[in-house]
């Protein structure tokens, strides 16, 4: 087969994932530091989730939610690692929304509108701006930090800004991701960290939301799953001046078991 022809060629993939010189290859070797704490953050992502899959109802939109967050976070991860970066950014605000609308609609859970079901259904829309989510996360009876709606949308609509600005271009030349790119994907340093810092929020804002409404379904894992939970203390120490929340989330699950 031809180059003309070569798959490898043909879609980039050589140089985003297969030659030395690929931006995969440049990522790994330049930002080790930063891809050890991504391992230790899908570690994180994976402890909790599956945390609060055991323990909630089977049918709880947390749980049944986690298999699409965990695979668009994989995905953010991989189109970054691959020189693609405003591609990765636009995948983490899928992941964040989900994940929000997760918590939005276990406030829903059980109840005769449906509202879940019929969003899963493609019948009905959740809420599409942050400050309506947080407007009726801080009216939730069952929360269990007493935060306003003003708390509440400063945690949530920063990141979310951010990503939805790349997920539709706006601000290309405040942001440049492309600048030192060829025609070809490329390791891009300086665009490497934007993406990094801002999957740090992303992910440190969800478990916030999870303080607010899940860490009683953590402290049960816990109590049965003793490893575990000096997994999670562990991953906390070592991620808490990146990620505050998830830090004081694993530490008020533990004190509570």
């Amino acid at each position: 087969m031809s180059n003309a022809m070569d798959p490898f060629m043909t879609f980039d993939w050589c140089f985003a994932d297969y030659s030395k010189d690929s931006a995969r290859h440049n990522a790994l070797e330049e930002k080790a530091k930063e891809t050890e704490a991504l391992m230790e953050l899908v570690s994180a992502d994976s402890l909790v989730h599956h945390s609060l899959w055991e323990e909630v109802p089977k049918d709880h939109p947390v749980g049944q939610l986690w298999l699409e967050t965990q695979t668009d976070l994989q995905a953010s991860i991989y189109l970054a690692y691959g020189g693609f970066y405003r591609q990765a950014l636009a995948v983490l605000r899928c992941w964040f929304e989900i994940a929000v609308h997760g918590v939005f609609f276990g406030g829903h859970c059980g109840q005769r509108t449906g509202r879940y079901e019929q969003w899963r259904q493609g019948d009905r829309n959740a809420p599409a701006r942050m400050q309506a989510l947080a407007q009726l996360l801080a009216a939730r009876p069952d929360k269990l930090i007493q935060l306003d709606e003003p708390a509440i949308l400063g945690k949530l609509e920063p990141v979310y800004s951010f990503l939805s600005q790349q997920a539709h271009a706006q601000g290309l030349d405040a942001h440049n991701l492309q600048e030192g790119r060829e025609n070809v994907p490329r390791y891009l340093a300086k665009s490497y960290d934007v993406w990094y810092e801002n999957l740090l929020r992303a992910f440190d804002s969800v478990c916030f939301l999870y303080r607010m409404f899940h860490v009683p379904e953590i402290t049960s894992y816990f109590r049965s799953a003793q490893a575990e939970m000096e997994r999670a203390q562990v991953l906390a120490a070592s991620l808490a001046a990146a990620m505050p929340e998830f830090a004081v989330l694993v530490a008020d699950a533990v004190q509570a078991a």
